[in-house]
């Protein structure tokens, strides 16, 4: 068995094979839920007339031409539910299968000496075009000759993987080590939080729902960092000595989401013995007229993929569509939910072109590295997160009430948001704007009213306009005596 991507047998939970049919159980579903598909065709069907096979092979003197026409049958599923209540869930207790959306591509894998001389051929259409020599290769196998030829299914499907994760540590003891660092902006600090990360200085709790890939480790362990180490900036941006630093500290950083992850699922099986007890003339025809040979290079074609998905809920980002351009191909996101797509090349490609339409008509383009696997972060699609920060003002203020507005210097529209803290709730509030550009590109204008507290009469403070050109935005009281 080969895999690409993500292994579904070592990363999902009770993954089991059985006859055309995978299943397993979804984490992030009730504990009755099975998900199952369909990981090979149906090769021989059984007819009337008896056994016939879905792949016919047609020789001639010159090339050859191999078709696989099989009806799209469902899989067994009452046998899914025997296997199911054997092993997992016994009686009483309830399944619900669930079907899973896997798309599958087809190949043929002729077998070379030495072995990784050996190469795949996909199937376009139901149909392959053979080189004189692959077309013997293949009836040689058809005929019962083993380890000539293998039949190859590809299968591909997504499935989540729920994160909660968060940092926890003596923030007070970080922020010192910080401050004699002279770590104060925000990829300083990140990269101070990632060292005392791996020193065990500062512990990361993680909770998955399905195996997390490395990508979505790095997905996760990068979002907190980056919190992280925008509340640090913030508290050491007025902090001038060692002695200034609060006695006590803490920040709520932690995330909460569902990644989705690719898997593959490659299960190849000997020609010879899905075929070779079938009578070879019904599967092998010739023709006098000799067939055009495709050219095969003279190294194996590798085919490159790169996994594509969103690492955030779209919900809310007003995005309409997403397209990914590679060399004269181009991929769409399926909408609403911008699913995870994968791209394939056999050209050596470096770069992908990221292009996002949203409702206001606009668009924004950028240049992404092509590599296995890239989870889109709202920054990469033209976004610019804006922290507004407050904790200090609440020993001052009851309440407080503020909006502000996006002026770009680019192409983006302006934008406007509304900002409010009371009680004892975290006074920090996060603002995602479309910039259409890898940063801020502009400035933002603000302005905010507080109830102050201890005052014999109601009084309220006006802040007027004030102008911000980074994050975090620091809301703070010019105290008037």
């Amino acid at each position: 068995m080969n895999t690409d991507a993500n292994n579904p047998q070592h990363m999902l939970q009770n993954f089991f094979l059985l006859g055309r049919a995978f299943a397993f159980h979804d984490q992030t579903r009730q504990p009755q839920d099975y998900t199952y598909g369909s990981f090979i065709p149906q090769v021989v069907q059984d007819t009337p007339a008896g056994q016939i096979s879905a792949l016919q092979l047609l020789t001639s003197p010159g090339g050859g031409m191999a078709t696989f026409i099989a009806p799209n049958q469902p899989v067994d599923t009452a046998a899914l539910e025997a296997y199911i209540r054997a092993h997992f869930i016994p009686s009483p207790g309830e399944i619900n299968l669930i079907q899973a959306d896997v798309s599958q591509s087809l190949f043929l894998r002729f077998i070379r000496q030495p072995e990784p001389d050996s190469y795949d051929v996909e199937f376009e259409e139901s149909r392959m075009a053979l080189t004189h020599a692959e077309s013997a290769q293949l009836e040689n196998a058809i005929k019962g000759d083993k380890n000539q030829v293998y039949l190859l299914p590809r299968s591909q499907f997504s499935v989540s993987s729920r994160a909660a994760a968060r940092l926890e540590t003596d923030w007070v003891a970080f922020l010192t080590l910080a401050f004699n660092e002279g770590a104060r902006q925000p990829d300083a600090v990140a990269l101070l939080i990632n060292q005392q990360i791996d020193a065990g200085a500062i512990t990361m709790p993680e909770q998955f729902d399905n195996t997390p890939s490395e990508q979505t480790q790095a997905l996760v362990r990068n979002s907190l960092v980056s919190t992280a180490s925008l509340l640090v900036c913030n508290t050491l941006r007025n902090i001038h000595s060692v002695d200034e630093i609060p006695n006590h500290i803490s920040y709520d950083v932690s995330y909460s989401n569902s990644v989705p992850q690719q898997y593959v699922l490659a299960q190849q099986q000997d020609i010879a013995e899905l075929l070779g007890k079938l009578p070879a003339g019904n599967i092998i025809s010739f023709t006098p007229t000799p067939l055009p040979e495709p050219s095969r290079p003279d190294k194996p074609v590798v085919t490159r993929e790169c996994h594509v998905s969103l690492g955030f809920n779209p919900s809310g980002f007003n995005i309409m569509s997403v397209d990914l351009y590679y060399g004269d191909e181009q991929t769409p996101m399926p909408w609403p939910n911008f699913t995870p797509v994968t791209l394939k090349t056999t050209s050596d490609i470096s770069t992908i072109t990221l292009r996002v339409k949203f409702s206001d008509y606009s668009d924004y383009k950028t240049q992404l590295r092509w590599q296995d696997d890239i989870a889109l972060t709202p920054q990469e699609l033209g976004f610019y997160s804006v922290l507004f920060e407050a904790e200090s003002l609440k020993k001052d203020f009851k309440s407080i009430k503020g909006t502000a507005t996006y002026q770009p210097a680019g192409v983006a529209k302006r934008q406007s948001f509304n900002l409010a803290f009371s009680g004892q709730s975290q006074w920090q509030s996060s603002w995602w704007i479309n910039t259409h550009f890898a940063g801020l590109n502009g400035e933002i204008e603000y302005s905010w009213i507080g109830d102050l507290k201890n005052t014999l009469f109601p009084k309220t403070y006006d802040s007027g306009r004030l102008k911000a050109t980074v994050s975090p935005v620091k809301l703070q009281y010019k105290q008037v005596i």
